[in-house]
């Protein structure tokens, strides 16, 4: 654990050094929740029985989903360190630590999580609780499970980019991929449009890939749209695709890193 805390500590002196920048997200994220505040409020003045709950359970999952963009933005992982360092000559540093690189990279990203955590996430949700109609969860076990499945998304979350680091490796320019990547993330987690408004074909096929372990379901648990058994059976989902991506992502290093070509350096 200590190696996940130098890591925060880390993060922690690059915020105190680009501060303007640390303000600009702060206030980005704001704009965020406000717009996505009135977007729901008056979609629900049009049609206030068409989204499967109520205008207050929706606004809390539009005014969270922006504010987790802080630790869940898919463009942060270690992908992008990982094309950097690639491109710079600096991978072979990290390779000749005494650290397991698969666990370097989860407690460099983890540590910097529990910093953009404290200092981005929970200040907006202050603020979106204060302005913007942000809830309480919608019960003391559904704010328990939603620790769980929290950090559960992000573990998943962190195997996909790892995996695409991995792509990295072997293409030396994710730029486009990533862009895709990214785009696709965004879409299947739920995080602007909650999956359950999916249509058909669309909503099944979301429902099993990956990525609404990131977003849809731990939300969906805070607002109380996924309760009970649900509940279980969706932090089960997210489990099994820690363990498959975390495996695959184990094969996928040791298969590539024989064949790493560093550029510059």
């Amino acid at each position: 654990m200590r190696i996940f805390w130098s890591f925060a500590r880390q993060a922690f002196h690059n915020a105190a050094i680009y501060r303007f920048d640390y303000w600009l997200q702060l206030i980005s994220v704001f704009l965020m929740m406000y717009s996505v505040h009135w977007i729901w409020t008056s979609l629900y003045s049009q049609h206030p029985a068409a989204f499967g709950v109520n205008v207050a359970q929706m606004v809390t999952y539009g005014i969270l989903g922006m504010a987790l963009e802080a630790i869940f933005n898919p463009g942060q992982g270690p992908q992008m360190y990982i094309a950097t360092q690639l491109k710079t000559g600096g991978i072979d540093t990290d390779l000749a630590k005494p650290l397991d690189f698969h666990l370097h990279m989860l407690a460099r990203n983890f540590g910097e999580i529990l910093f953009r955590f404290g200092t981005l996430v929970l200040p907006s949700a202050l603020i979106g609780g204060a302005f913007l109609g942000l809830q309480f969860p919608a019960s003391p076990v559904a704010a328990g499970l939603f620790a769980v499945s929290l950090l559960l998304g992000y573990l998943v979350l962190f195997a996909l980019n790892f995996l695409l680091g991995m792509l990295a490796v072997v293409t030396l320019d994710i730029r486009s991929i990533s862009w895709a990547y990214n785009s696709l993330v965004r879409f299947f987690s739920g995080q602007m449009v909650p999956l359950w408004l999916f249509p058909g074909f669309l909503g099944a096929l979301a429902n099993v890939l990956p990525f609404r372990s990131i977003y849809a379901i731990p939300i969906s648990i805070y607002i109380g749209k996924l309760n009970g058994s649900a509940a279980l059976e969706a932090l089960i989902f997210q489990s099994v695709w820690v363990i498959a991506l975390f495996i695959v992502g184990r094969l996928a290093w040791n298969g590539v890193h024989t064949r790493l070509v560093v550029q510059g350096g």
